[in-house]
């Protein structure tokens, strides 16, 4: 099977187009339908936050998930899948050696129910579900993956979305590796993975 190689710049591109086209961020609207897609925005992001503590009410679940989603992943021809979990003192690090994601996975994991894997035979999981499960022990994960290099913010009151908008990183990362996929869990201060007191 082949993979398409996206360059960061193409990367970037594909973000800041689910920026505008998913949810209107920076694109110029009329007052009436800016209010309304706040609203909207509003609405969405208490929906969002309801199903995301009645799925994943234990904050270790998260590890399941990003296991079944590396169950579920593609890898190159000859390759032993392997995954990784590295506790630093501020974040976990979390690296499989896939073949990476593919425009249609960065899709799927900016929204809910929009899966990649809904058609495909022998597949356990929902990445674009599951994967939100990181939301437990995590803020703000990124997720650095074939020329995407992206994260989610739910940082403060006003990150509207912060389960879906995709805001982007860039490459610069010391934490993640040129190959596979690599997600970076920064790690809340409440959480039972966070070294601050």
């Amino acid at each position: 099977m082949e993979i398409k190689q996206w360059s960061s710049d193409n990367g970037r591109s594909i973000i800041e187009q689910i920026r505008r086209e998913e949810y209107l961020i920076g694109v110029e609207v009329s007052l009436e339908v800016a209010k309304g897609a706040k609203s909207l925005r509003t609405k969405l992001d208490k929906a969002l936050k309801l199903l995301s503590e009645d799925l994943y009410s234990k904050e270790t679940h998260f590890v399941l998930e990003l296991v079944q989603n590396a169950d579920d992943n593609v890898y190159p021809d000859q390759v032993i899948p392997t995954i990784g979990f590295k506790l630093q003192p501020d974040c976990i690090v979390i690296t499989n050696n896939e073949t990476g994601f593919e425009e249609s996975n960065v899709y799927a994991l900016c929204s809910v129910g929009e899966s990649t894997k809904e058609k495909r035979a022998g597949f356990i999981g929902e990445k674009g579900i599951g994967f939100k499960s990181v939301f437990t022990v995590s803020d703000r994960p990124e997720i650095h993956s074939n020329g995407f290099h992206f994260r989610f913010d739910r940082t403060g009151q006003d990150q509207l979305l912060g389960y879906v908008v995709p805001h982007w990183c860039g490459d610069d990362g010391e934490l993640f590796s040129k190959s596979g996929t690599t997600i970076v869990l920064p790690a809340k201060k409440d959480s039972m993975f966070s070294t601050e007191v």
